[in-house]
């Protein structure tokens, strides 16, 4: 037997030093170039590169998400194999480099060097263009995320689109026509099982999902994701899981109290119905939260985890919409799957996890922490007056969302180690007849629960 506890701390140190790796890599890159040429640039031509600088600063986000998704992919399927090793009471990779820290890099080498086979009487322009349009919208729908998650810093304001919801959905709705398209075009009954059963799922298990986010982004009064994320500014009790700002009276109360002020008017600014608005609150704290789980289960379904994994389904189609993929072609299918976990992920921060915000209330934070003055004292150093190396509002909101999104990438990987494998039959049942009326009984309830309480929106 493992002792337990050495692999958890294995898996934290790992951990860690992966994620100073990536993001510190990520921010050099997006430092280089979106900061650092341009300044040299202006300082050696002056207004003659005004042009050049701006396509510098656009072409930014791609660069960063082209870099990040790679190295992101590696270490998330060196975790998921880690933990899923933990759990299960056995050792995980740990051969290659320190512990087997440096097995996936391995795996990706193996891959990228293996044949590209495409099989006999198989479509080749679409099998070719599969994994190409499933990955597509990794790299594109998540866009706008990067304004909500980095503070709308000043590099990723250009991705803040008024419809950033709407537009990360649209994009989600492309990778199913890539299985499609995966399963028909590779001559293969199993494939094409696998194809059309990810076309069943997705159908099923996109209504609720996209409930779910519509009751956000009613309670929020916007489709702006980086709104959504600032409307949520002012600690736990104002981040949409617990009523999309339904409780966000409590924290002016709160904050009342201590500074002394009138708290029955901090309460009735916020509740104007008395014990109305009081009700409504406690009818939208649980809708909400229970749309928080719907996301999380419905968008599970959509990119086909465990145990809604039924595309794949080895133990019945031998690997599914995938089954005849060989070398880069299967690389980027399993990229593109890790990248839409950490993408789902970053949506549920963003919509109901507060984005950046500190858990802390300010009138917590700012009497009882240093962060405050922590935050002044970068201010005032070189390294951000003179180099712009750090934005100390976007250091901090980054350690969160990092904080919230693996948090929830380590509670997928939880679930796969946890529930067994839905039959077809089950999966239908559970999106049809639960999922989607939930979800309609709780946008109801929201719509008129929301008019009795004056909401961070």
């Amino acid at each position: 037997m493992i002792p337990n506890g050495a692999e958890v701390f294995k898996l934290s140190r790992l951990s860690i030093a992966w994620l100073s790796i990536i993001f510190g890599i990520v921010w050099a890159v997006c430092w280089s170039i979106g900061v650092g040429l341009p300044m040299l640039l202006e300082g050696q031509f002056g207004e003659r590169v005004t042009l050049i600088n701006e396509i510098l600063k656009a072409v930014t986000p791609i660069v960063a998400i082209l870099v990040f998704i790679p190295i992101n992919a590696m270490f998330m399927v060196l975790i998921e194999r880690r933990a899923l090793a933990i759990f299960t009471v056995r050792k995980g990779p740990n051969r290659v480099g320190p512990d087997g820290n440096l097995q996936t890099m391995a795996d990706a080498v193996k891959l990228l060097l293996k044949e590209d086979i495409t099989p006999t009487g198989a479509d080749a322009f679409m099998f070719t263009l599969a994994p190409i349009l499933f990955f597509a919208p990794s790299i594109f729908g998540s866009l706008p995320l990067l304004a909500a998650v980095t503070n709308n810093h000043d590099l990723f304001k250009i991705l803040n689109l008024p419809t950033g919801i709407f537009y990360i959905l649209a994009s989600a709705s492309l990778p199913v026509v890539a299985l499609v398209m995966a399963g028909w075009s590779s001559n293969n009954k199993y494939s094409l099982v696998g194809g059309l059963r990810s076309a069943a799922q997705a159908i099923s298990y996109e209504i609720p999902l996209v409930f779910s986010l519509i009751t956000v982004c009613l309670m929020a009064g916007t489709l702006d994701v980086v709104k959504i994320a600032q409307q949520q500014a002012g600690g736990i009790l104002n981040w949409n899981i617990l009523g999309g700002g339904a409780l966000a009276g409590l924290n002016q109360f709160f904050a009342a109290i201590i500074s002394g002020q009138g708290a029955d008017k901090a309460l009735a600014a916020f509740y104007p119905y008395g014990g109305l608005s009081y009700v409504a609150a406690l009818v939208l704290v649980p809708c909400v939260f229970m749309s928080f789980c719907l996301y999380l289960t419905s968008a599970c379904a959509e990119i086909n985890r465990i145990p809604f994994d039924l595309p794949e389904a080895e133990s019945e189609l031998v690997s599914g919409y995938n089954t005849e993929y060989s070398g880069i072609k299967f690389a980027i299918f399993f990229l593109a799957e890790f990248t839409n976990l950490f993408v789902v992920a970053s949506i549920t921060t963003v919509m109901f996890l507060g984005g950046g915000d500190n858990p802390i209330p300010p009138y917590l934070l700012d009497k009882f922490t240093p962060f405050p003055q922590m935050i002044a004292a970068l201010r005032e150093t070189p390294l951000v007056k003179d180099l712009h190396l750090i934005n100390p509002e976007t250091l901090f909101a980054t350690f969160w969302v990092i904080a919230k999104v693996y948090s929830l990438v380590f509670f997928a990987i939880l679930i796969r180690g946890t529930l067994p494998r839905f039959r077809i039959d089950q999966l239908m049942n559970f999106g049809w007849k639960r999922l989607i009326p939930l979800s309609l009984i709780i946008f109801v309830l929201v719509v008129f629960a929301r008019g009795f309480v004056i909401s961070h929106g």
